[in-house]
């Protein structure tokens, strides 16, 4: 009985969101609004908090971080967060053209970054 109590309690604490996440899942296909930074170099410029919408490369890990990395578009190169969730069990590579739709994270005396929320991997 204690086992079967704890399945439930367990089920229940699981996000309904997470059961859609998978390829094929359906969603909205469109544009993006309310997005004014597409690049790199308007990224290192905007203000914190600004959403963004990145196309280029993840193009390394940063030593000693287990989720920053270094993204490049044609504009430049700017630091990642991107959390190992929102990889999604998903492969990527430097060969990989990949989309990051995210915000701009400006901390006192550091370079800027972008938090990354969500990853589409584009080839």
């Amino acid at each position: 009985m204690r086992i079967a109590l704890l399945l439930i309690l367990l089920l229940l604490s699981v996000p309904a969101h997470a059961a859609f996440q998978g390829p094929g899942a359906g969603g909205f296909k469109g544009p993006t609004v309310g997005v004014e930074i597409t690049s790199v170099k308007q990224a290192l410029e905007g203000n914190d908090d600004a959403p963004v919408l990145l196309t280029g490369t993840i193009v390394g890990r940063k030593a000693g971080s287990d989720d920053k990395y270094i993204f490049r578009d044609a504009t430049g190169e700017i630091t990642v967060d991107i959390d190992h969730t929102v990889f999604g069990g998903r492969t990527v590579t430097p060969e990989n053209t990949v989309k990051l739709s995210g915000k701009v994270d400006k901390d006192l005396l550091e370079p800027a970054k972008v938090d990354v929320k969500v990853l589409k991997i584009l080839n």
